[in-house]
């Protein structure tokens, strides 16, 4: 039997024809996300990356005559880095975020662990609901609702004095910044910690169970590990919304102490002095990202290490 065999010469072609083939489907595969994301990338340019660019070269020009002339000094980053004012106000505002951070990891996990482990998926729907709807209401709304609450003659107060016991100062301490910083982060994040155990395998929950591990020890050793990301991610949302608020410490707080917010609109309304308070966002907004830049650099130390 004599097998029939193709010429090089007529082979040759087909092969081209194949390579064009698989050639064109690779470039519009790789064309096609790029132009599916291209809308959402010139957004981001127009209104993150050319903004934030600009706010970084104001803060090297100057203020003359209460008018803002292009420049190129260092003043405005010495005086504001070495002041006093905007020393102590970062640190109150890292301070405070950082805790109301803790206050919502915690006040958020067992709400997000009954959610998600616990109830029905009817029931659960509902919660979760429930938890969207204050993150689109007007959180300034809130605040104001807030103030009323913890005011002298607000309904707590008079609700202890009807009751003969004396009026408590609710309002203008650290009491009432981390509730509204609570109004703000814990929705948020019992929303991340929810959607992040929903994610969980339950088969690793159940062979836990079986293992004899319940209660804390569920939660420390199969629980946390498991969604350890979404805590980062949670987590840092609640840092991040409590760090660059402005609403609580001025509606709640008075002001007293200022946070690097309030010290922004401060600075403008000294001389608009539109460079410094520039220092100031540019500080705030760099602070995240160095942030990120260690948490990255130490994951990846970390696998050189295991490796």
């Amino acid at each position: 039997m004599t097998i029939p065999l193709t010429p090089t010469s007529a082979r040759q072609p087909q092969q081209r024809g194949r390579l064009q083939s698989m050639t064109g489907k690779t470039i519009k595969a790789a064309i096609g996300p790029l132009v599916l994301g291209l809308p959402l990338a010139l957004w981001q340019i127009c209104f993150f990356v050319l903004p934030l660019g600009f706010l970084g070269v104001v803060t090297f020009w100057q203020v003359r005559n209460y008018r803002l002339q292009p420049a190129f000094v260092l003043d405005n980053w010495e005086r504001m880095l070495g002041s006093n004012a905007f020393q102590r106000a970062f640190v109150h505002t890292f301070s405070v975020a950082a805790i109301a951070t803790v206050l919502a990891l915690v006040l958020a996990w067992p709400a997000a662990q009954t959610i998600a482990l616990r109830l029905s998926p009817r029931a659960r729907d509902r919660w979760i609901a429930f938890l969207i709807l204050p993150i689109f209401s007007s959180y300034i709304l809130k605040v104001y609702a807030w103030q009323v609450i913890l005011s002298p003659q607000g309904i707590i107060n008079s609700l202890l004095t009807a009751a003969g016991v004396s009026s408590l100062n609710l309002l203008g301490g650290a009491l009432s910044l981390q509730i509204g910083y609570m109004t703000l982060t814990l929705p948020a994040v019992t929303l991340i910690l929810t959607f992040a155990l929903l994610g969980l395998d339950r088969d690793i929950i159940d062979a836990a169970r079986n293992l004899g591990c319940k209660g804390p020890t569920l939660i420390t050793s199969v629980l946390i590990p498991a969604i350890r990301p979404g805590i980062i991610f949670a987590g840092s949302t609640a840092f991040l919304l409590a760090f660059g608020d402005y609403g609580s410490p001025v509606f709640l707080t008075g002001s007293n102490p200022p946070t690097l917010s309030i010290l922004i609109v401060d600075t403008i309304k000294s001389g608009s002095q539109w460079p410094r308070a520039s220092v100031i966002g540019v500080t705030m907004l760099a602070l995240p990202a160095v942030g990120f830049l260690i948490v990255t650099m130490v994951k990846w130390l970390l696998k050189r290490t295991r490796a």
